[in-house]
């Protein structure tokens, strides 16, 4: 029938404008982002990937999972086995009844492909490709790891940043960021964290973005997105298959991109670096950049 529900303590139905963000995002090409806030926002990740397999006609998309330090978690099946019947002897351990989440974690980590990054070492995924990125520890981002990690996203996937619990997101105003301690002198200790509040109210200008506590209940914080998907038929313009996966239709950018591609195919150079673009923007783009490269000009701006 189409519906999706949450495997938590009680079987629970996603809403609707998490799933029609990603459905949106799939047929436009464009990134979903969702932020969620909670000590149990990592439980959500793998009821996620699942919705975003099902949204998307694609195999099971590659996941990024960047951290400070500590996972907080095993990514050694060997050692989640052992650690396991440890606390089972101790008596421990969680009934996987009781908490379904435990296995379904379980299962998210040993199927899917899953590369595990410190933000210290982001520069070494610069050119690979993922279908979903989980950013933890946001004490430790900063815009330049952002940058980085975010744009290893596919066009349709999703980011999923993870929030420790706070009782108001203006708290993240004033939070003290790794990155702070680089800044501090004897003249100038207190460091202003602009940054925080300008990404945190960029968050609620986003069409692409929800905000969400850990058991996927979004928060009003999304107003240019809440406003977008609580229109009167949003959901049903996304055309779907029989298993609930979208249906995308070329569009008349995407036709013109592909003849622009095809007249410049036996064009020394060009034809192959067009041919790498995936949007008509960035095809046109290229070739401005091209042609001001040409002109072995220093007189020449482009804009």
């Amino acid at each position: 029938n189409g519906q999706f529900f949450l495997l938590t303590m009680v079987r629970k139905k996603l809403d609707e404008r998490v799933r029609t963000l990603l459905e949106r995002g799939v047929v436009t090409g464009q990134r979903s982002l969702l932020v969620l806030v909670g000590d149990h926002g990592k439980d959500q990740v793998p009821n996620l990937h699942q919705l975003l397999v099902r949204t998307s006609i694609r195999t099971r998309p590659k996941v990024l999972w960047c951290y400070k330090k500590e996972l907080g978690f095993s990514t050694h099946r060997k050692k989640r086995i052992k650690k396991l019947k440890r606390d089972k002897a101790r008596g421990l351990a969680k009934n996987a009844q009781l908490d379904p989440t435990m296995d379904n974690f379980e299962l998210f980590l040993s199927s899917s492909d899953i590369e595990w990054c410190y933000y210290k070492d982001t520069h070494r995924v610069l050119g690979s490709t993922v279908g979903m990125l989980v950013l933890q520890d946001f004490e430790a981002l900063t815009p330049n790891i952002m940058a980085r990690t975010m744009e290893t996203v596919e066009g349709g996937g999703l980011i999923i940043v993870l929030l420790r619990t706070v009782t108001s997101l203006k708290q993240l105003y004033a939070m003290t960021m790794d990155v702070h301690a680089r800044y501090r002198t004897e003249a100038a200790a207190h460091v202003v964290p602009r940054f925080n509040e300008r990404f945190i109210l960029s968050l609620g200008k986003s069409p692409n973005c929800l905000v969400c506590d850990d058991e996927l209940n979004v928060l009003p914080i999304s107003k240019t997105a809440l406003k977008r998907l609580n229109d009167s038929g949003s959901s049903e313009l996304i055309e779907k298959g029989d298993g609930g996966e979208v249906i995308t239709h070329v569009t008349p950018q995407e036709a013109e991109l592909k003849a622009l591609k095809e007249s410049l195919e036996d064009t020394p150079h060009v034809g192959v670096l067009v041919d790498l673009a995936k949007t008509l923007d960035q095809a046109k783009a290229l070739l401005v950049f091209l042609e001001a490269c040409s002109e072995r000009t220093s007189k020449s701006t482009v804009a």
